[in-house]
């Protein structure tokens, strides 16, 4: 997997992942041609819309 630095002003987050979990999601985003950012980035953008469309958060 290729990891490219651009500078953001975007807040961080820190997590903690199992070493399986997190070797797995690198394998699923570089099939995807994503950087691991960017996967959970989306996988967490397609659930609060989720949860939006199901009136669990407004």
């Amino acid at each position: 997997m290729t990891t490219i630095t651009v500078p953001s002003n975007k807040p961080k987050l820190q997590v903690y992942l199992d070493d399986q979990l997190l070797e797995e999601g690198k394998r699923l985003a570089d099939k995807r041609q994503r950087s691991l950012s960017s996967l959970i980035r989306r996988l967490l953008q397609l659930e609060v819309e989720k949860a939006k469309k199901e009136g669990e958060i407004q």
